[in-house]
């Protein structure tokens, strides 16, 4: 008789989007047992010679992990592995740990690991966002260094079945990069949060991720089914078969390898059944694999995350150093348009996170525009750079949380100051380039009018702007009945926006994840927006959906909605139209 195993529902933090189903594999990271004992003096030499061994034998070890990631996702990311290889090579440390064998006559692996210890204890409880993310770099390169002077060498993989869900306390970047190999279907981890190393490469090498999940290396037990929902942060366990079979079958089309059935394709962009060309998009945050195929189909970026350049370092990049991704980015991309968004920090992001900026509602605080204008040389860095990367015309400036006209003319001036200067310096760049206002705060779409005579374009972010219209935090999952971007007054606000940029004669798009949701496109396009850019994953039924239905019915469809008083209404027609669609 079959026993079934007990099914389990734990919730953590997405760390990377996407869908997948696999059996898990629970990886237990030995921890070494380092015992202290004396050393005759003359082994003292040969502890040193141990101890600078093993720092080769790790930094060869990292070099071969640099050059992978710089191979799979590109040169931003690969400078982790710098970053640990100048840990491992710490001439100063390495020299109190040699000094101390040689003083205390101690075996090296002890005096290694006391050091590290005294070296992370500190950092573990800094205010510093960066200092804490050091503590996981330090970890990850003093346990390859503890492990050769154990003389167990690097750690032996071993041999997984593909479409595994790895699931640890935590992972290392490099051990990340041995999942993709290993063609892992998912990342499980009780520790960690959204902006580690290790989540930023499992976003960029697109493998769904959640973590922090509580006990997750402990609740989760090797050989059980488990279900992951990067998306929404969600580990199912041991589902009933049934259970199992029926999400399988409604899920299993919003993993990552829809972004790949985009190929098979035989247009792109889409067409309506009445042989209207529609815009669509991709929301695209890290450089890796995706940008190869999205390129590959002349799919343009609608919004391109910079976050990702702080975050990756806890510290603002130099103008040089951001030069040198939006110009590949736009070189890859081209002529395709590629519209870049300004720093947007805050609330969820880091600013949140440090207890010197810690506000009591980060989501109405310090955030976006705001704290860039109060940071003119962080964003002068970041205006310089873009402009210097749109000498091909392809780019687009898209400022966010816009919720003022005063906001909107400090940072045109901060831009107009930035091109006198490249025109001083003689560095060529888009005279013209077009400069676009993110819709995400109720004020910017009742003053949509006034912004849309002194912009290029609207964006809007429906993610935002539902939770500050509908006074409803997105994370709260208490709300959850609450938030919903179909609410009648989130529609009539954007519906305002869009009138305000037809009279303006400029284009609007939706960027936030309305414009990917099957149901809600039929409507935008029904309701004027021009360009819809979502997350990749959403392209293949997007792509779908469109050709099957007519703009003139859209249209009317958006008539009808907008005269809807509640959201159950709004829900039920816009189901039964695409019900029809079928």
């Amino acid at each position: 008789m079959t026993i079934q195993k007990k099914s389990l529902l734990l919730k953590g933090i997405p760390a990377s989007g996407g869908f997948a189903f696999g059996e898990a594999r629970i990886i237990f990271k030995w921890v070494q047992s380092i015992e202290e004992h004396l050393i005759p003096e003359s082994q003292v030499d040969d502890e040193i010679e141990k101890l600078d061994n093993a720092v080769d034998e790790t930094l060869v070890e990292l070099e071969k992990w640099r050059k992978s990631a710089g191979q799979k996702i590109g040169g931003p990311v690969a400078k982790i592995f710098d970053s640990q290889m100048m840990i491992a090579s710490d001439r100063e440390f390495l020299k109190r740990v040699k000094e101390e064998i040689k003083s205390d006559r101690k075996n090296a692996e002890y005096v290694y690991s006391r050091l590290i210890e005294e070296t992370v204890s500190p950092l573990r409880v800094s205010p510093d966002p960066y200092m804490r993310q050091m503590v996981y770099d330090i970890e990850a390169v003093s346990q390859r260094i503890i492990n050769h002077l154990a003389g167990l060498g690097e750690h032996q993989e071993a041999v997984f079945p593909p479409d595994c869900v790895f699931v640890a306390k935590e992972f290392t970047p490099g051990e990340v990069l041995s999942l993709y190999e290993r063609k892992a279907a998912a990342i499980v981890t009780t520790g960690g949060s959204a902006v580690t190393h290790m989540a930023l490469i499992a976003r960029s090498l697109l493998i769904p991720t959640v973590v922090g999940v509580e006990q997750a290396h402990l609740k989760i037990k090797s050989g059980d089914r488990v279900v992951v929902d990067g998306d929404e942060g969600i580990v199912r366990v041991n589902l009933p078969a049934e259970e199992w079979s029926e999400l399988r079958r409604r899920k299993a089309k919003l993993t990552g390898r829809h972004i790949e059935r985009l190929q098979k394709l035989p247009q792109f962009p889409p067409r309506t059944a009445d042989n209207k060309e529609i815009e669509l998009a991709a929301n695209i945050d890290l450089p890796g694999p995706i940008d190869d195929i999205l390129a590959s189909k002349k799919i343009g970026v609608g919004l391109y995350r910079t976050e990702f350049l702080y975050l990756q370092n806890g510290k603002f990049p130099s103008e040089d150093q951001q030069f040198e991704v939006y110009d590949r980015v736009a070189a890859r991309y081209h002529p395709k348009a590629v519209v870049i968004r300004t720093f947007d920090l805050g609330s969820d992001k880091y600013f949140s996170d440090d207890r010197q900026l810690k506000e009591s509602n980060p989501a109405l605080g310090w955030r976006g525009i705001r704290a860039a204008l109060d940071m003119p040389k962080i964003f002068r860095d970041q205006l310089r750079a873009i402009l210097r990367a749109s000498k091909r015309g392809n780019i687009r400036i898209l400022l966010p949380m816009i919720a003022d006209i005063a906001e909107l003319r400090k940072a045109m001036s901060l831009l107009r100051r930035s091109m006198v200067e490249l025109r001083k310096e003689k560095i060529p760049f888009d005279q013209e380039i077009q400069v676009g206002v993110m819709i995400e705060v109720p004020s910017a779409a009742v003053a949509a009018e006034a912004l849309a005579e002194r912009v290029s374009f609207f964006s809007i972010g429906s993610n935002d702007l539902t939770q500050y219209t509908l006074a409803a935090d997105r994370d709260n999952e208490r709300l959850v009945k609450i938030f919903n971007p179909l609410h009648p007054a989130v529609l009539r606000l954007i519906k305002m926006s869009i009138d305000a940029a037809r009279n303006h004669n400029i284009p609007i798009a939706v960027c936030g994840e309305m414009s990917g949701d099957p149901l809600n496109i039929p409507l935008l396009i029904g309701m004027g927006i021009n360009q819809l850019s979502m997350n990749p994953s959403r392209l293949f039924n997007a792509c779908q959906i469109v050709s099957k239905m007519r703009c003139d019915d859209a249209v009317r469809l958006a008539d009808e909605v907008l005269k809807l008083k509640n959201l159950k209404e709004v829900e039920g027609r816009l189901l039964d139209y695409n019900m029809s669609l079928q």
